[in-house]
């Protein structure tokens, strides 16, 4: 009878281990799911926020690019100003300064909201509904290409750089991706 009781206990604490494990086991997978979500969404908002930051790019070479065509017009085709501007992807002209409220950062920027629109076109509309991104570009002179390019008495540069910032808080985090392009005047 005492053998009986032995396998009994042992039956027990077998189980019990094995549940435990079961346990350890499921808790890992839903561990692994949940963070595969975490990150699928972090990605999701990255890619969003570098397509963002490429257009903001695109839109200024689609500018210099139509102004190039127009006979009156010369370097540095409609980009004669080093400043901060806001741009939707439909703008042909440098029209809309950067508003910020305190520092020249774009976490203080009060008008480069990007809103969604029903069409999921990205504009800097009046949003009322959801605001994850903010968007800036930054025109000016660009880096030393050599003597033959910068005429200080006509301010002359040949050369413009582009910075499209993009800015957006995922789950109280900031986060900004920052593109970079270079513009010449190769005439």
């Amino acid at each position: 009878m005492c053998v009986k009781q032995k396998n009994k206990a042992q039956s027990l604490v077998e189980t019990v281990v094995a549940i435990g494990i079961i346990v350890v086991a499921i808790v890992a997978i839903l561990s692994v799911g949940l963070t595969s979500l975490v990150l699928g969404g972090q990605s999701s908002e990255r890619v969003q926020a570098t397509n963002l930051a490429r257009e903001g790019i695109e839109v200024i070479n689609a500018i210099v690019s139509s102004n190039r065509l127009d006979p009156t017009k010369s370097w540095p085709y409609g980009m004669d100003t080093n400043d901060i501007y806001i741009i939707n992807y439909n703008d042909t002209a440098l029209d809309t300064p950067v508003i910020f409220d305190g520092a020249e950062t774009i976490d203080n920027c009060t008008n480069c909201y990007l809103c969604q629109q029903s069409s999921d076109l990205y504009t800097h509309a009046d949003c009322l509904s959801h605001q994850v991104f903010r968007r800036m570009v930054s025109i000016s002179d660009g880096g030393d290409l050599g003597d033959n390019c910068v005429d200080v008495e006509l301010d002359y540069h040949c050369e413009r750089k582009i910075i499209s910032t993009v800015y957006w808080i995922e789950r109280g985090r900031e986060h900004s991706l920052i593109l970079e392009s270079h513009l010449t005047d190769w005439r």
